[in-house]
């Protein structure tokens, strides 16, 4: 029976990877979905909103582009499978590069 994503609570399943790169992600959820492994995503911003609201601030003032001279934006994707298709996922992305 395939759940809904939101019903697919996070303290019951296994963190599968944390990705920084949206292109390994990507070929993460592609895998998975092709193998009908179902997974929640969850996206974190390593820095919070005053934060980034600081820096974008800063950098509108000197009228240069943040990703160009400053750091890059800090997000990071957790995927999250079920603990018995757990295994599975992880022999059929482990072949994916982490970048």
């Amino acid at each position: 029976m395939k759940l809904p994503q939101f019903l697919m609570l996070i303290p019951f399943l296994n963190k599968l990877m944390v990705e920084t790169s949206a292109e390994a992600f990507h070929k993460a959820c592609k895998i998975l979905d092709e193998n009908g492994i179902q997974y929640r995503v969850q996206t974190i911003r390593l820095r919070g909103i005053i934060g980034t609201g600081l820096e974008s601030s800063s950098y509108m003032r000197f009228n240069i582009s943040q990703n160009k001279w400053g750091s890059q934006p800090s997000t990071s994707y957790a995927i999250y499978v079920r603990r018995k298709d757990y295994e599975t996922a992880c022999q059929l992305t482990g072949s994916i590069k982490m970048e």
